[in-house]
């Protein structure tokens, strides 16, 4: 635990982002843990600043409001925006963009948000950084930035007006450029990427374990509403983990992992008794090391239907289905997620 932020780092950070005239905000898992998506947009209008997440801070905004740029954190994209940017707003994250990733050169400008103390301004130099909760950190912020700006006759950020702002056109060439890239990189991914999309409602969480489409899913799958995405990091296995997360939500629960992962627990969704439905997608496009059950099998031998799904076409009907449907449903989709360049 962090205690409160500082009351003159609150105040300063609204100096700085006020003047700033092309500022980017990059939000990582911090966000979401925080439950400060709601600030996170208020700020993100205020500062009329693209908002980048990273895989972990997927969810933090949702991917409809017109300064969500996606989950591009460690994609060209990305990179490109917070390097030309004059401040970057960075929130709950550890900047790791996985094995191999060159540093970025970030702006002299950057402010950093972070609940741990000793992550501030570990890896990149910073203006300004402010240890607290980031929920709690946003909301000083926007509170400071309601007061007038000190610098009269200075142009003030937070005063564009509405027909001059910039930040959701930044926001839209971010996520056209990155979406051209992945469809020439992988057309069948996705494809089946929408396919998927069409066939569930806006409100459908999603847990997405399954490694091998992660490259696509966290920058390419699309949710529409906070709280819809559960990145999950967890050693449970799905069945626990995904009744949990379904516990009290209305709405249907999908959850994407391995066969390997399912198997060993078909047994525990017998006489479940979560509220909505409970999905499972397997994905069948590698080998699970240790597991020779085939998932069918594995399925008939407990008296659960199962339905076998190849190609996207097919699995976007079994999900529209599933959705629908009063029973948790097992779908074995034979789509392959080769990691795009």
């Amino acid at each position: 635990m962090t205690d409160q932020p500082d009351t003159q780092e609150l105040t300063q950070a609204a100096f700085l982002l006020r003047l700033s005239a092309r500022p980017v905000i990059l939000a990582g898992g911090g966000v979401v843990a925080a439950g400060a998506q709601q600030q996170l947009a208020h700020i993100a209008q205020r500062l009329d600043a693209p908002v980048v997440t990273t895989w972990n801070g997927k969810g933090a905004i949702p991917d409809d409001n017109e300064y969500s740029a996606g989950a591009l954190f460690g994609g060209p994209e990305a990179r490109a925006a917070l390097e030309s940017a004059d401040t970057v707003f960075a929130l709950g994250t550890t900047f790791d963009a996985g094995p191999g990733s060159a540093p970025l050169n970030l702006p002299a400008q950057m402010i950093q948000v972070d609940s741990d103390p000793d992550r501030i301004g570990q890896k990149y130099p910073l203006r300004l950084g402010i240890a607290g909760d980031a929920k709690v950190v946003l909301a000083g912020i926007l509170s400071a930035l309601q007061a007038p700006n000190p610098l009269k006759g200075v142009a003030d950020r937070t005063s564009v007006a509405v027909e001059d702002r910039t930040g959701p056109v930044r926001a839209r060439e971010l996520r056209e450029t990155a979406s051209r890239r992945a469809a020439s990189d992988g057309p069948d991914q996705i494809v089946a990427l929408q396919a998927i999309r069409r066939a569930l409602p806006a409100d459908t969480v999603v847990l997405h374990r399954h490694g091998g489409s992660s490259a696509w899913f966290h920058p390419f799958f699309a949710v529409p509403q906070a709280g819809a995405w559960l990145a999950s990091t967890e050693t449970a296995f799905p069945v626990a983990e995904a009744a949990a997360a379904a516990g009290g939500a209305p709405a249907a629960m999908v959850c994407f992992c391995d066969q390997g992962e399912l198997i060993p627990h078909l047994t525990e969704l017998e006489g479940l008794e979560e509220p909505g439905d409970l999905i499972f997608v397997v994905f069948t496009d590698r080998s699970d090391a240790g597991i020779e059950s085939d998932l069918v099998e594995a399925s008939k031998a407990t008296g659960l239907a199962i339905v076998v799904a190849s190609g996207p076409g097919e699995l976007e009907a079994a999900l529209a289905s599933a959705a629908t449907s009063a029973t948790h449903t097992i779908i074995e989709s034979d789509i392959r997620w080769t990691s795009p360049a």
